[in-house]
């Protein structure tokens, strides 16, 4: 297993050292600052599987109103 880094926020991998005396990131994606940065690949894979999950309870509201 590979441990990559990613945005909590919108999970992309493109991001850069915003303030490095702090340790804050910016995703280039997003405009997320932040200093938490996911390092982990199980936890990427749950957080987009979370994100999934919510897409689509959210269709299905819809679709019942």
């Amino acid at each position: 297993m590979t441990k990559t880094r990613t945005c909590p926020a919108c999970n992309s991998k493109k991001y850069k050292l915003f303030i490095p005396d702090s340790g804050t990131w910016k995703c280039e994606n997003c405009g997320y600052q932040g200093s938490i940065v996911i390092e982990d690949g199980n936890l990427e894979k749950q957080i987009k599987t979370s994100k999934k999950m919510e897409k689509l309870q959210k269709k299905m509201l819809r679709g019942r109103y």
